[in-house]
């Protein structure tokens, strides 16, 4: 029966990117699983609350390679005004922190400074979600990162998700890759996640 469960949530995600007419060419989707609870981040800001345990983010990409991720416990970008551009996003690349490839240690880098890069590269024999990969179609796939635990760089250190009781704020962001070195220089597409924590039932 899970099996049957997880088709029908993939037909819902792919249907949750299509709807939008700026994504029918490149874009992502993000949702949020925690055991049967599914939350699909709406248009600007966005709040959800989990169980301080275990989660997995989902991202469904459409016909890009991947997103740039940036996760604090502070506010500033996720109450950035829809219109302003980000902060630094041509040199997004320049901040992207290291991660352990097939998410390892199962864990979200946590930075006020660095960003994470979320991709899938057909022609790399390793990316920074899971191991396994869900095709939907030509050129849409879905990747997951199990979240076990927070990172946090400036600490450098590793902190259960039942040990954090901090708002974390996530902010997705796709762009086009238009110069030689692979710097992005037009925003496609943004979602932000405002992610509050409640004790384990």
């Amino acid at each position: 029966m899970k099996w049957y469960r997880e088709i029908i949530f993939l037909f819902i995600f792919s249907f949750c990117l299509s709807k939008y007419p700026e994504a029918q060419q490149k874009g992502f989707s993000i949702r949020i699983v925690q055991e049967d609870a599914v939350h699909h981040p709406e248009p600007g800001t966005s709040a959800i609350t989990l169980q301080q345990k275990t989660f997995k983010i989902q991202v469904l990409l459409q016909h890009l390679e991947g997103v740039y991720v940036f996760a604090s416990f502070q506010d500033s970008l996720y109450n950035l005004p829809g219109p302003d551009p980000v902060p630094g996003f041509t040199t997004l690349t320049d901040l992207v922190m290291a991660e352990e490839a097939f998410n390892k240690d199962k864990e979200l880098l946590v930075a006020d400074d660095g960003w994470s890069y979320w991709f899938f590269d057909p022609s790399l024999d390793w990316h920074r979600f899971n191991k396994k990969m869900v095709f939907l179609d030509s050129g849409r796939v879905v990747g997951t990162k199990t979240i076990k635990q927070l990172y946090l760089v400036a600490a450098q250190e590793s902190v259960k998700l039942k040990e954090n009781n901090k708002p974390l704020y996530l902010f997705f962001v796709a762009a086009e890759k238009a110069d030689a070195n692979g710097k992005p220089m037009q925003e496609l597409y943004r979602r932000r996640i405002k992610i509050d924590w409640r004790d384990e039932d």
